[in-house]
């Protein structure tokens, strides 16, 4: 309630520092057609570069928002913020200039690079004017709440001791009431004559009946009202509003990230996987074959996985092992090189050679593409376990590594996945993934798998 004005206010100032650094663009055109020689080529037509408004104006407040420019409140110096700009400006025409490289588009590099220095003096001088605008008396006036506290002393006292600096800073107290002990017209007085703009409901030590009296007369007088139930705050998931049966409730997601992120991951796995099926599909008869010509049984190896919250699916891979591999298990595990329920071993005699080289680079994997189509798993997750495995974890937190669906690459895989003999460590790996997803770690991710998958670094 209180971040929705400061929401809007951030959407505000991001639309005006993207028409800014549109802005940027044209003038750096005209600037460097005004002095020829910033450049060793011709300049190209102004229409040429029209097409790039768009991406210049959400280019750079999404990489100055990545950077936290937007985030109340601006606790830093004017060097700081300088410096928050100049960074961000220097990483928005470094994207830019590898987006033009991508696409194959020769576009004149000094126009670019106008971008960015031209883009962050107007964002600078923006910044400066609304922060000299916010400290005006008129503007805080206009960004202030009048707030009406309702509840028990003690409730809301600590309430207010747990607002942040710039929670505090967007209202104005008007007073207290206790519905347990006030009448309930002092409640509508106090709307009427003081001018009540939002209404902070403790639901703690208020009855059913008293609370929606005050929600009742709230909706009547058309004033905003923020409830605190009293629950315990979980630590990592994310806390949303929602009507379920009529009713308000509260929705705990087991991720931060915004659901939105997430259904562009859902669309990027889909399209990513169905196209590397297409683009591999030479190498992956090419691996079949080789698979038919050097050992018998046949050439895809299915197994029972724990995938999306403990939810088994049948996995894909290219058989790497003898046949009878699974049977053979037992009476290796006075080998097992792996800390935990997990089962590795170096030198796994049940490995073909043709396996060996498969497993080494990653390819015997490449089947599971048809998973991640299926919907079972994502191109970048933690790595599924069979179904034993998951059932033997001796802690209850490591469950929260399949909160999130199984991938083909991940932390783990990347980082020496079969130098890691610690189970605990493997999780560490998939819950740090887990906390801070984003589109950008995980294009991190893919990109560092490629690398690791060509010269096997960490398998074995």
């Amino acid at each position: 309630m209180f971040t929705h004005p400061q929401r809007t206010r951030v959407r505000f100032r991001q639309t005006i520092d993207g028409a800014f650094f549109a802005v940027s663009l044209v003038s750096a055109y005209f600037l460097r057609a005004s002095f020829p020689w910033l450049d060793l080529h011709e300049l190209e037509p102004v229409g040429i570069y029209l097409w790039m408004l768009p991406v210049v104006a959400l280019l750079g407040p999404l990489v100055l928002a990545s950077h936290g420019f937007y985030d109340p409140p601006p606790a830093t110096t004017r060097l700081g913020t300088a410096f928050v700009i100049l960074r961000s400006c220097t990483l928005t025409v470094i994207g830019l200039i590898l987006f033009l490289f991508i696409i194959r588009e020769q576009l004149a590099r000094s126009v670019i690079i106008l971008v960015g220095l031209i883009g962050g003096m107007l964002v600078y001088a923006r910044h400066e004017f609304t922060t000299w605008l916010d400290q005006r008396a008129f503007a805080r006036a206009q960004f202030r709440r009048r707030v009406l506290w309702v509840g028990t002393a003690e409730e809301n006292r600590a309430l207010r001791e747990a607002l942040t600096r710039a929670e505090l800073a967007g209202l104005e107290e008007i007073g207290e009431y206790d519905p347990a002990h006030q009448p309930a017209d002092e409640f509508a007085r106090w709307l009427h004559e003081k001018a009540v703009n939002v209404v902070i409901l403790n639901l703690a030590g208020v009855d059913r009946t008293q609370a929606s009296r005050v929600l009742l007369a709230c909706a009547h007088e058309g004033v905003e009202v923020l409830v605190r139930p009293g629950l315990l705050a979980l630590p990592s998931p994310r806390v949303t509003v929602d009507q379920f049966g009529g009713e308000a409730v509260f929705f705990y997601r087991a991720q931060s990230a915004p659901p939105s992120h997430l259904f562009i991951k859902q669309i990027c796995d889909y399209l990513g996987a169905a196209l590397l099926l297409v683009v591999t599909a030479p190498l992956l008869g090419l691996i079949a074959l080789g698979i038919r010509l050097t050992s018998q049984g046949p050439v895809i190896y299915r197994q029972t996985r724990a995938g999306l919250n403990g939810q088994a699916f049948t996995m894909f891979k290219f058989r790497s092992m003898a046949t009878n591999a699974d049977q053979q298990q037992a009476g290796l595990a006075a080998r097992n090189e792996m800390r935990g329920p997990v089962f590795k071993v170096s030198d796994d005699p049940r490995v073909t050679p043709f396996g060996r080289f498969l497993r080494r680079h990653s390819l015997d994997e490449l089947p599971q593409l048809w998973n991640v189509v299926r919907g079972e798993m994502s191109l970048v997750g933690p790595r599924p376990l069979p179904i034993d495995e998951v059932k033997r974890f001796d802690n209850d937190t490591h469950r929260r590594r399949l909160s999130v669906k199984p991938g083909l690459t991940c932390l783990w895989q990347i980082s020496g996945r079969n130098d890691i003999a610690d189970f605990t460590d493997w999780v560490r790996l998939d819950l740090a993934y887990i906390d801070n997803w984003s589109l950008w770690l995980d294009a991190k991710i893919l990109v560092a798998t490629v690398p690791a998958a060509l010269f096997g670094r960490g398998a074995r």
